[in-house]
């Protein structure tokens, strides 16, 4: 079965997202966490950089909450056209326009939610982005690996990542890869 990998591109002060993040302007007024690697379509960036973001693009499956699914439209169906599963986990049922994309799948669950991605990565890793989930889904233990894009930038103020959590969760560094923009940390969850 597939690791569970959250994901994320963070400031050095902690924060995934920059004051004023709402569903009309995801990330905020001057968003800059994700310019390590720029367009998604088109990536750019070091040897490091690229070698990391085709990490991402290996996934089996993807596995938001509803705010990142909502701000990035579903990415239309399929994230960034990857033809994978995507699972959003929400307490609430799916929008309307989630009825033509029959690559997302709503889960109220997040243990549930992982647990059916993983099945649906096979051997793949599961792609884990988003952060109101992060901390319940630490608590049950449902996290294998975290890997965090660490951005040279310092934002003051904004959503964190890793908010508030049950209680200190020790980790393990498998790789560091740094480069001018990010430099990249993967860790192992340790249980």
């Amino acid at each position: 079965m597939g690791t569970a990998l959250l994901d994320m591109s963070m400031s050095l002060d902690g924060y995934i997202a920059g004051p004023g993040d709402a569903l009309e302007l995801p990330g905020g007024e001057g968003f800059a966490l994700h310019d390590w690697f720029g367009d998604p379509d088109a990536p750019a960036g070091t040897e490091a950089d690229l070698r990391q973001f085709a990490e991402i693009t290996q996934a089996g499956a993807v596995l938001s909450g509803r705010r990142t699914a909502q701000q990035t439209g579903h990415w239309g169906g399929d994230h960034h056209a990857m033809g994978v599963p995507i699972f959003v986990v929400s307490r609430s049922a799916p929008p309307s326009e989630v009825a033509d994309m029959p690559l997302v799948h709503y889960v109220r669950d997040v243990v549930e939610a992982i647990g059916q991605a993983k099945e649906a990565a096979g051997d793949r890793h599961v792609h884990m982005i988003g952060a109101g989930w992060v901390p319940a889904a630490i608590d049950a233990g449902a996290i294998d690996e975290i890997r965090i894009h660490h951005v040279p930038l310092l934002m003051g103020g904004g959503r964190r990542l890793f908010d508030v959590l049950a209680r200190p969760v020790a980790l393990e560094i498998l790789q560091v890869d740094a480069a001018p923009k990010a430099t990249h940390i993967r860790y192992r969850v340790v249980r």
